[in-house]
């Protein structure tokens, strides 16, 4: 049963871990567990979905602001409108540490709501 709620979570935001993603771009300067500054090295990919560009663009303009929402949303459904997703984006997320990155693996709906945005520069 563990095993079935596992493939079902990995299935439903496509969570990729990989510990060396060359320049990626993390949407957090803060890991989402800890609280504490971020690894670039120590990043996951997180696939999120929607029905249109449109939800998916309104989505890419402050990923960190709807990932509440995406916590909440159903496999294969848009995260706004509820409808049969037709699009999607990856959004890469960062952590302090391997531990960290690995709790956020099991469970990424657990801990997409904590995720802040990076600061801008004034």
């Amino acid at each position: 049963m563990k095993r079935i709620a596992s493939l079902i979570i990995a299935v439903a935001f496509c969570v990729a871990a990989s510990s060396a993603v060359a320049g990626s771009k993390a949407v957090n300067e803060k890991c989402p567990l800890s609280g504490k500054a971020v690894d670039s090295s120590k990043v996951s990919t997180v696939k999120v979905e929607f029905c249109c560009n449109n939800c998916k663009g309104k989505f890419e303009k402050s990923p960190t602001k709807f990932m509440a929402k995406a916590a909440k949303g159903q496999e294969g459904k848009c995260i706004f409108s509820g409808e049969d997703a037709g699009a999607s984006a990856e959004v890469k997320v960062a952590f302090c540490c391997g531990n960290c990155q690995g709790k956020f693996d099991k469970s990424p709906k657990k801990f997409l709501g904590k995720l802040q945005a990076k600061k801008k520069k004034k």
